[in-house]
């Protein structure tokens, strides 16, 4: 069995620096570009790539959220923003969008694929079919129980993320349209 990983939100560079002051594996962060939490300051490009190469530095892991559903004008940004990442060198993308995933195998493989909370996946039968689609991460729906949590781990050879922290979703979480 693989070790806990504690992974942190990063924000903004000052939650980056907090979550590795107290100890964080690994962070998330989004860009200033595709990624659900655009209310947020985000990084830049050039703080993108200097928190990169300070975590790596420290053999701590940064992954992306590439979190949104894209529209199919947006497909040439799209590209060329997964060809940039893919450039540098993120541990992983959490993605929520299958023509993002198809995009990422098809062109930049080297790219892991986490599928996002969003997906809610609630299953190990749903864990399974993103397996076989290239994902190497499931983050659960945040509404599992421990014990459900459980059952679903004997069920798939999928890497598990959870939630331990945070917002829950009024309804479904990943379909949740006030956040």
């Amino acid at each position: 069995m693989k070790p806990i990983e504690l992974l942190a939100p990063a924000g903004s560079p000052e939650a980056l620096d907090a979550a590795i002051a107290e100890g964080a594996d690994a962070v998330y962060l989004g860009l200033k570009n595709f990624n659900a939490r655009m209310r947020t300051s985000n990084f830049a490009y050039s703080q993108f790539e200097a928190a990169l190469k300070v975590l790596h530095r420290q053999n701590r892991r940064l992954y992306v959220t590439v979190n949104t559903v894209f529209e199919q004008r947006e497909a040439d940004r799209m590209y060329q923003f997964l060809k940039y990442l893919s450039l540098l060198g993120p541990d992983g993308l959490i993605v929520q969008d299958f023509g993002v995933a198809k995009m990422v195998r098809e062109n930049f493989p080297s790219l892991k694929l986490h599928s996002s909370t969003q997906m809610n996946v609630a299953s190990a039968r749903g864990a399974n079919i993103l397996s076989k689609q290239g994902f190497s991460r499931v983050v659960l729906a945040r509404e599992l129980d421990l014990e459900e949590i459980r059952r679903l781990h004997e069920q798939t050879t999928m890497e598990l993320e959870v939630f331990v922290h945070g917002a829950l979703c009024v309804s479904a979480s990943g379909l949740c349209l006030f956040s």
